[in-house]
């Protein structure tokens, strides 16, 4: 029986809205950094979450959409290794190394290919785009019940989205998510950094 869940996925992905949502509306257990780690980390190996007891968890494993995804992280990347990445350009920050990866695309791609398989190898396990979440949390609602083996539990949306920074109307999280509008040289610098492997199994198009 399903009675936690670990949530992965990289920063300003949604990760504390749909934990939240799905803790709440399931009455679920959040598995914190004792189990395994870091919820923004490399989603680990089969190797690593073998030696835990993982059939009674539900992992949820949280994308975006690169292009805004980028906009969001240029805005507050949370690497305070380096306080003065906030002063670059998203032109300069999007070709910038940061953490163990040559830039924040190749990050997106590694973390996200990382999070795909994972979701492939546990015995429980849900991918939730943001933008799905955002337009209809009905519907990933009906798929967590549906998950758990349940019938007809009460939906308790959110009327507000809740993230690392406080609590934010709908209005303005629909607009964090458009996709943005990009000069054509921006655009070629993030498509040339970008795994389309990933993009086609995260049903992202690139622009």
């Amino acid at each position: 029986m399903i009675n936690s869940i670990k949530v992965f996925g990289e920063r300003h992905c949604g990760t504390n809205a749909i934990g939240y949502f799905a803790g709440k509306n399931f009455n679920l257990r959040f598995q914190h950094y004792d189990f395994l780690g870091w919820k923004h980390r490399l989603a680990p190996k089969q190797e690593e979450w073998s030696k835990f007891t993982v059939d009674q968890c539900l992992f949820i494993f949280c994308l975006r959409n690169p292009y805004s995804w980028l906009k969001a992280m240029h805005r507050e990347p949370y690497y305070d290794h380096y306080p003065k990445i906030k002063e670059l350009s998203f032109e300069q920050f999007i070709q910038f190394s940061i953490e163990d990866y040559e830039n924040s695309i190749t990050m997106w791609n590694q973390k996200n290919a990382s999070y795909l398989s994972m979701a492939a190898e546990v015995p429980h396990a849900m991918i939730v785009p943001l933008e799905r979440f955002h337009s209809s949390q009905a519907g990933v609602h009906l798929e967590i019940q549906q998950i758990l083996g349940y019938s007809d539990t009460p939906l308790i949306p959110m009327q507000d989205y809740v993230n690392g920074r406080g609590v934010h109307a709908q209005k303005d999280i629909e607009s964090a998510l458009a996709i943005p509008t990009l000069d054509q040289n921006v655009i070629e610098l993030i498509n040339a950094s970008l795994s389309q492997k990933v993009m086609k199994q995260c049903n992202y198009q690139q622009i």
